[in-house]
């Protein structure tokens, strides 16, 4: 019996332990790498809301940023859609042949602003860059 409530103590310190280090181990800061900004390209994209005898009579424009950022050996082409359209200001750091932070989770990668916060970006698609 003595043997059986040690081992469940221990077991219950462990749990313990667990729960006090798991939020601390999650709210690790992420880490950043720097890449070179290597074009911006700004695209445009109608969509048609009403029609008036086959002709478009009320439309919307969805302005969408297509990134391309070199981070080592490896060039990302992302697209990042503002979340208020169709005029958002892009942030003063973006650009061309600029240094910048990223960190890439998955299909997304993720610009840090200089003043508070990161921009999500999604990536369209990964090459690896050509050497001279």
């Amino acid at each position: 019996m003595g043997a059986l409530v040690q081992k469940s103590s221990c077991f219950l310190y462990l749990v313990w332990f667990i729960v006090l280090l798991l939020p601390s181990a999650l709210c690790a800061e992420p880490t950043y790498q720097t890449g070179t900004l290597l074009r911006i390209e700004r695209r445009v994209k109608i969509t048609p809301m009403s029609y008036v005898f086959n002709a478009v009579a009320t439309y919307y424009e969805t302005v969408t940023y297509e990134l391309q950022i070199q981070v080592g050996k490896e060039i990302y082409l992302t697209n990042y859609t503002p979340d208020i359209q169709p005029n958002w200001p892009l942030p003063n750091e973006w650009e061309v042949n600029r240094a910048i932070e990223v960190r890439t989770d998955k299909h997304r990668l993720f610009v840090k602003l200089s003043y508070d916060g990161e921009i999500l970006t999604y990536i369209a698609r990964h090459t690896r860059a050509k050497t001279p």
